[in-house]
């Protein structure tokens, strides 16, 4: 599966969309709490989120695995 589309809708959240057509809308405010997510607390930094197919990201050093909030949307874990 890969991530064919992730949008900042507002606040920590996000709307993604995979290739096999699971779509949804994740809050992300607990991740922004923790380690070196910290510095999307601000959230224009959060507003940058991009996708490479695998991941969503927000820099090279910053990003989750697609599995991982698949298997949030989709209750399946892997």
């Amino acid at each position: 599966m890969k991530v064919q589309e992730v949008k900042y809708i507002s606040d920590y959240f996000i709307s993604i969309k995979f290739d096999d057509g699971v779509y949804g809308t994740i809050e992300l405010n607990d991740l922004v709490q923790k380690g070196i997510f910290k510095l999307l607390h601000d959230k224009n930094q959060f507003a940058k989120v991009y996708t490479n197919g695998y991941s969503i990201a927000w820099s090279n050093e910053l990003e989750i695995d697609a599995t991982t909030i698949y298997a949030e949307l989709t209750g399946k874990h892997f």
